[in-house]
């Protein structure tokens, strides 16, 4: 009798405790649900979001195309008067560099050369800006197309007829820039952009 007794007060035991796991399993497993829904809310929220403002992050990092006559090199944009510094931090350590006195403005004027070309920057408050690109070869090109050993006809082809001629050059100006071209026996010798002579003078 006291063993039925003892039996039944364990099955008892071990009905209450099977109950009581149920209970406390059913209301974890309710609140991971919860946490799911809120989680999947909350993700659908910034992805809303970024629809909205159009990806506004990826717009910033997209370079913006620059205006009138640039160089470019690398899917590097090289201008007139563009501030030096973020330049030469992505072109890197170039070939040869070379400085002297300027002659027009304060400071040093600074020689860059890379494959194929060079650039002088001139300096302003403490800040080097570009003077000028020259090409050395004809392993880099206009944006236009025009290389050295390009024609004439190639020139007014890309650039159109409305050019400043001055002997053998062929002056194009677009805003704080002029590309010149220097033509010897029938092709280009030379390609440069630089500031205008009326802004030499710092």
């Amino acid at each position: 009798m006291k063993n039925s007794k003892t039996i039944i007060i364990i099955a008892a035991v071990l009905i209450i405790a099977v109950g009581v796991a149920a209970v406390v399993l059913s209301r974890d497993n309710k609140n991971l649900s919860d946490d799911i829904d809120n989680a999947n809310v909350s993700n659908s929220d910034n992805v809303n979001n970024n629809n909205e403002t159009g990806g506004s992050e990826k717009q910033e990092d997209t370079p913006r195309e620059k205006e009138g006559y640039f160089f470019e090199y690398n899917g590097v944009q090289i201008g007139i008067n563009d501030e030096a510094a973020p330049i030469l931090e992505v072109l890197g350590e170039p070939m040869h560099y070379f400085e002297a006195p300027s002659c027009a403005f304060e400071g040093m004027d600074k020689i860059y050369s890379y494959s194929g070309f060079e650039f002088t920057t001139y300096t302003k408050d403490n800040v080097d800006y570009i003077a000028s690109i020259v090409f050395l070869d004809d392993t880099v090109t206009t944006r236009e197309g025009i290389t050295l050993n390009a024609t004439l006809e190639d020139i007014v082809a890309a650039y159109g007829s409305e050019y400043e001629n001055s002997f053998n050059q062929y002056s194009y100006r677009d805003g704080n820039c002029v590309l010149s071209f220097i033509i010897e026996n029938d092709e280009v010798v030379s390609v440069e952009y630089a500031l205008p002579e009326d802004d030499l003078e710092g």
